[in-house]
């Protein structure tokens, strides 16, 4: 048992699982996430590899919570252990054994009582041991590794508070519709959407206007885009994607409309009057037609906007058409048209129950590695006509210090 546990604290495990998250996290960067399980045994010869080990849904894999359970037990044991040292070094008594190659800084110019007030105005604090004199400066810096530890701890069970507790999806939204969160008692309209392009009409940034409501009252209206989310009762919106809406319109003979609605690219929809299926290949703002044959479009401006349309009658094909806006054709005397399209906006929403866990875990690490590096522990030895500097951290930046105050 005794062995298992030195095993499972030990720092040689911490840097195993250090590596083997890397990798897994590789991997989860390579391969699209969340997708159907048919998706990756079509798509990877070794599709079956992938779902055995949760890289389709990397970071809520069994595998992923193991490692980093492990990663949690190692580090708060690796923590344990070190805490009886380091409240050893903390002692007022304590003092360190300087290195056998340790330089002398003394110097006959030098006077004793001289020096001790100088390093008493730089912070140090005196005391006797053994004959000998010390100087000791940022004490409590020896809980520099404990305090990093902790907040490491500390982000990993933030990470698995999220993971299991997070309330995320995604929803899609054009202009003037609402998402509705019955449970958090408001919802989410898109005002507007629009797209800020480059000199070159690529896509610069896209912007959604949203306005929260409650019991149909505004409760706030703000602008989000890429990388600017907003917050609203716990739960964060993220921009995500955007495309294209078109308006159909079906109307009978008579003039009578039959069907309005939207579609977006690559969706169907099923007329039944006609048993006529109406398949938007796609929406193209800057149309052209590619070396393929196959329609694309140059920018995503409206300069030039086409519909590629596809019918299907039982699900057998009948016909396709490139069409401008509001132009129409006739099936079975329905007159079918599009007749504008608008942009429409994918958004994330996700409420974090670990991001304070994450967050207090990020300053405590914050507040080690600055002790660490800047407030750990130093000392100064003197007896006589012998003086050292003696530090375990940066021992050659101490002594040269040292010697800069001693000559000032």
């Amino acid at each position: 048992m005794n062995k298992f546990q030195r095993w499972l604290f030990s720092l040689h495990l911490g840097i195993v699982l250090f590596i083997l998250i890397s990798i897994y996290a590789v991997f989860a960067t390579l391969l699209p996430q969340g997708l159907p399980v048919a998706y990756y045994l079509e798509q990877y010869h070794f599709g079956a590899v992938i779902i055995a080990f949760g890289l389709h849904d990397a970071y809520s894999s069994w595998i992923f919570r193991l490692f980093m359970m492990l990663l949690m037990i190692n580090l708060t044991g690796c923590t344990i252990k070190l805490i009886p040292s380091q409240r050893k070094r903390y002692r007022p008594d304590f003092s360190p054994s300087p290195k056998p190659n340790a330089e002398n800084l003394w110097n006959e110019l030098l006077i004793f009582d001289q020096v001790k007030n100088k390093f008493s105005k730089k912070g140090f604090k005196w005391f006797q041991k053994d004959g000998e004199t010390w100087g000791v400066k940022h004490r409590f810096g020896v809980f520099a590794s404990t305090v990093t530890h902790i907040g490491i701890i500390i982000i990993v069970m933030g990470s698995f508070v999220g993971n299991f507790f997070a309330q995320e999806g995604f929803f899609n939204l054009i202009p003037d519709e609402q998402a509705v969160f019955h449970e958090n008692n408001f919802s989410v309209q898109l005002d507007d959407f629009y797209l800020d392009f480059r000199e070159d009409n690529s896509v610069k940034q896209y912007y959604c206007d949203l306005t929260v409501l409650r019991n149909g009252e505004s409760v706030k209206e703000t602008t989000i885009w890429v990388n600017r989310p907003m917050k609203f009762n716990g739960i964060q919106f993220y921009q995500a994607s955007y495309g294209w809406a078109s308006r159909l319109k079906i109307t009978d003979n008579e003039g009578n409309e039959a069907m309005n609605r939207f579609l977006r690219n690559d969706e169907s929809v099923f007329f039944e009057p006609a048993h006529l299926t109406i398949h938007l290949f796609g929406y193209f703002p800057d149309f052209a037609m590619g070396h393929n044959e196959m329609p694309l479009t140059m920018t995503e401006r409206e300069v030039n906007p086409h519909y590629a349309v596809v019918l299907y009658h039982f699900g057998e094909f009948v016909d396709s058409f490139i069409m401008n806006p509001n132009q129409s054709f006739t099936y079975q005397g329905y007159e079918i048209t599009f007749s504008d399209s608008v942009l429409y906006t994918g958004l994330i929403y996700r409420r974090d129950h670990g991001y304070y866990f994450v967050l207090l875990g990020c300053f405590l690490l914050m507040i080690g590695l600055i002790m660490a590096f800047y407030t750990y522990p130093k000392y100064i030895l003197m007896r006589k006509n012998e003086l050292y500097a003696v530090t375990r951290q940066n021992a050659w930046g101490f002594s040269m210090w040292v010697k800069n105050q001693l000559k000032s």
